[in-house]
């Protein structure tokens, strides 16, 4: 997740004077005042969507070897039912959601071995649209001693983390008339600080909602936008002393807004009509920059982070190097690595560009849509913007590294340089479709499989 320069000091002196021992990833909206929810911890956890920072890149603890296993050791296996909602995993436990007949269940089981802490259920009330699988699509958050999920049908459930008994409901698409869309609710839930920011797609300011954590409460509501099946994530600005910002990319328009008001700060153009969709989250890339991408003829565009909170946000680059349908890429620095091309096209890539000049480093053809995992070298790379960086606390001898899982279960270790697709070493998964977002800590990998009556959650280890 964000974090700044700013935030970063200000972090150091709270964890001198009472030696908390957790990596800083939500950039300040009050620097004093962190929200335990996205904090990752000694145990290299992977707490919601695209891991403990919000941004691809995995706590430095995770341990993922040069050479894989030709075979990865299934550790443990659960039936995963209806849905494409990734695992969350935190303090050993395992966050599942996922569709069971006419129920949502939401699970906490042990990383250990798979054995079930407790069990949530939930009326489930999505019908399909265009994709049959009526699951959830949004990865739980566990938060402190709560957890999140965010239902198909655009209800958002909180539960206690002990032992799952339910604390409150918001049936927030039905609350302020939102459309199912394609596919049903699909933009998983942000947690800053003491809210949570959901791109609900409502009208009559309802667009993106905020909800107090701890009782569900309306803090806010903003816009009339659409909903998408991107997230928002959390940055600071181009300058230290800018106070963070929320980045909703929505149906048609991605929005920077106030944290703790949700008034409009900046908007830029992004989407279009017709059967499209934006799926992929957003990333900082760069020095102050902003990553965006989808497919269906929309490209990407590189924004620039206004200076202050005045200035004006500046669209810099725009193209169609990285089209990414639904896999979020990662940076390092300046160089963005991401899958190119649609799963339903018929074809796609794995690529390497500069946000600088927007051009393309290198691309290899005949590459699966790959969810993307970046390893090291998170905080030894300098120049890169605020909200790009996790504290690795590795020197400047870290060698970043990306892991590349791809839906159909081959899985690649590639270096992440700018020399091309050399991968240090290969192996596959079981045969089946990982279209849900993996989470890895320490030494476990836990990938969902959907679609038929298989549908697996499987925990491998290195």
């Amino acid at each position: 997740m964000p974090i700044s320069k700013f935030s970063l000091r200000c972090f150091s002196l709270i964890w001198l004077n009472l030696r908390i021992i957790a990596p800083l990833v939500l950039g300040g909206v009050e620097c004093a005042v962190l929200s335990e929810a996205m904090l990752g911890s000694v145990r290299a956890d992977w707490p919601g969507l695209l891991g403990p920072f919000r941004n691809g890149h995995a706590d430095s603890k995770a341990q993922v070897p040069d050479q894989l296993p030709e075979k990865p050791k299934i550790r443990w296996q659960l039936d995963a039912g209806q849905g494409y909602a990734g695992a969350a995993i935190r303090d050993g436990q395992v966050a599942l959601f996922q569709r069971d007949g006419k129920q949502d269940v939401l699970r906490l089981v042990s990383l250990t071995d798979g054995k079930e802490i407790w069990s949530a259920s939930f009326p489930a009330v999505y019908q399909q649209g265009i994709d049959s699988d009526k699951g959830p699509r949004c990865v739980p958050q566990i938060v402190d001693d709560a957890v999140l999920a965010y239902s198909a049908a655009g209800t958002l459930y909180c539960v206690s983390r002990s032992d799952g008994k339910r604390r409150w409901v918001r049936e927030l698409r039905k609350e302020f008339a939102a459309e199912d869309g394609y596919f049903g609710a699909g933009s998983t839930p942000l947690v800053v600080d003491s809210s949570v920011i959901v791109n609900v797609g409502g009208r009559k300011k309802g667009g993106v909602v905020a909800v107090r954590l701890v009782d569900g409460k309306n803090l806010w509501q903003s816009t009339d936008a659409d909903a998408s099946y991107a997230s928002p994530i959390a940055i600071d600005g181009a300058k230290p002393e800018q106070a963070g910002t929320v980045v909703v990319p929505t149906r048609y328009v991605t929005y920077g807004l106030e944290p703790k008001t949700g008034s409009v700060l900046w908007q830029i153009p992004f989407g279009q009509r017709g059967p499209t969709v934006n799926a992929a989250t957003p990333i900082a890339c760069g020095t102050g920059q902003l990553f965006l991408t989808s497919s269906y003829g929309i490209g990407f565009v590189i924004a620039r982070l206004p200076a202050g909170p005045k200035d004006p946000i500046s669209v810099e680059k725009k193209g169609d190097v990285i089209s990414s349908q639904y896999a979020s890429p990662v940076s390092f620095g300046t160089s963005i690595f991401g899958s190119d091309g649609r799963e339903d096209g018929g074809w796609s890539s794995y690529k390497c560009m500069d946000s600088e000049t927007g051009e393309m480093v290198w691309s290899e053809s005949g590459i699966p849509i790959c969810h993307s995992i970046a390893l090291e070298g998170t905080a030894a790379l300098e120049g890169t913007a605020a909200g790009t960086r996790g504290e690795s606390g590795r020197g400047e001898d870290a060698k970043p590294r990306i892991l590349l899982i791809g839906i159909n279960g081959k899985i690649w270790l590639l270096p992440a340089t700018r020399d091309g697709f050399q991968p240090l070493s290969k192996t596959v998964l079981p045969e089946g479709v990982y279209r849900a977002l993996p989470a890895l800590s320490e030494n476990s990998l836990v990938v969902r499989t959907s679609g038929g009556s298989n549908a697996t959650w499987t925990c491998f280890e290195w």
